[in-house]
């Protein structure tokens, strides 16, 4: 089957009615989302028509409201938690039809993300998170140039802030970055069982595979910070380590929620009016910072890459890949076709 066409539309609001946290972070806003859709959400989970098996894998990527405009991450956090309820409900009056793994992909607008140990946010913090950021997008600069347009690709945003529920501090997500997030059970009859430990190394292992097998960057893992490390800006910079994909976890009676965000293109030097990580400590770890693909093979290879035209440099080729080969190390198929959901 192709894509489905049906969109899932997202309305948030502000609630003046919500409750306070104790510990909520003054000058947040709390959102709630509504769903509308005439197609239920539990087709996704329980796909019949698509030709796979349902021990497949399926790869949902999410789309903004046009081509112009990317995904909130509040609206595809609400989509996951949409989606993870499907698998809850059906852990609590389970059948022989058990839910699909599926993985959700997308790149969000400029989003600055607090944990859950985060108590205090100081005013002048917040405001610098919020200021306006640049962000140029090379692909629609060259799709400019080719229908005669001469577009400097500049788009400028004010980031979002928003409180989350996983571990750790401060860290980004936006442009230039694919977030990948499996939504499975960890003890489903599909694959072997996992612990928190296991899932989390898999998501890790993941990604440095596609890293390696895809542009050739060398990474490690560390014992005490999660996430992936680039190998070779460890060796440029001395000894400074740099984070090339975060690493979150959330589960609830062993459903899976968030995952990776791994930096394919994003900004990751200069100021703070283009570099999004130059405005905050990433994670809280000081004398650490981020990198990417991109930063990581240099502008030259970088340019290669893009001209040999086998997809390396766009995120969508990250997304299919990284799908792929968490398919392969559960043991399970993958359904042919990428499903794209546009988010309103």
């Amino acid at each position: 089957m192709g894509t489905l066409r049906t969109a899932y539309r997202i309305s948030t609001f502000s609630t003046p009615t919500l409750t306070r946290s104790a510990n909520q972070i003054p000058g947040i806003i709390l959102r709630q989302a509504r769903w509308s859709s005439s197609t239920p959400i539990s087709k996704l989970v329980f796909p019949e028509d698509d030709g796979a098996e349902p021990s497949e894998l399926r790869h949902l990527h999410l789309d903004g409201s046009d081509s112009k405009h990317y995904p909130s991450y509040d609206s595809a956090s609400n989509f996951q938690t949409a989606l993870r309820q499907v698998f809850l409900d059906w852990k609590s009056a389970p059948n022989s039809r058990a839910p699909s793994p599926l993985v959700l992909s997308f790149t969000p607008a400029p989003t600055y993300t607090l944990g859950r140990r985060q108590k205090t946010l100081l005013p002048e913090q917040l405001e610098r998170l919020q200021q306006p950021l640049t962000v140029i997008e090379e692909m629609k600069v060259a799709a400019e140039k080719q229908n005669g347009g001469t577009s400097s690709g500049e788009q400028q945003f004010t980031p979002e802030v928003i409180e989350t529920d996983r571990g750790g501090l401060t860290t980004y997500h936006g442009p230039g970055q694919v977030v990948l997030w499996p939504i499975l059970d960890l003890h489903s009859k599909y694959y072997p069982r996992l612990t928190v430990r296991s899932y989390a190394r898999l998501l890790e292992e993941t990604t440095q595979a596609i890293l390696a097998d895809g542009p050739g960057v060398q990474t490690y893992l560390s014992e005490d910070d999660p996430g992936v490390w680039a190998e070779a800006a460890r060796q440029r910079t001395g000894g400074q380590e740099r984070k090339i994909a975060a690493m979150g976890v959330h589960l609830r009676r062993h459903i899976s929620g968030l995952g990776t965000a791994l930096n394919v293109d994003v900004a990751v030097d200069g100021d703070e009016a283009f570099n999004p990580w130059a405005r905050f400590v990433p994670c809280g770890l000081e004398g650490k910072t981020a990198t990417s693909v991109r930063a990581e093979l240099g502008e030259d290879s970088w340019r290669q890459l893009s001209l040999a035209g086998d997809g390396k440099t766009k995120r969508e080729w990250y997304a299919r890949r990284w799908a792929e080969e968490l398919a392969k190390r559960l043991g399970v198929g993958i359904a042919p076709t990428t499903v794209h959901q546009r988010l309103g």
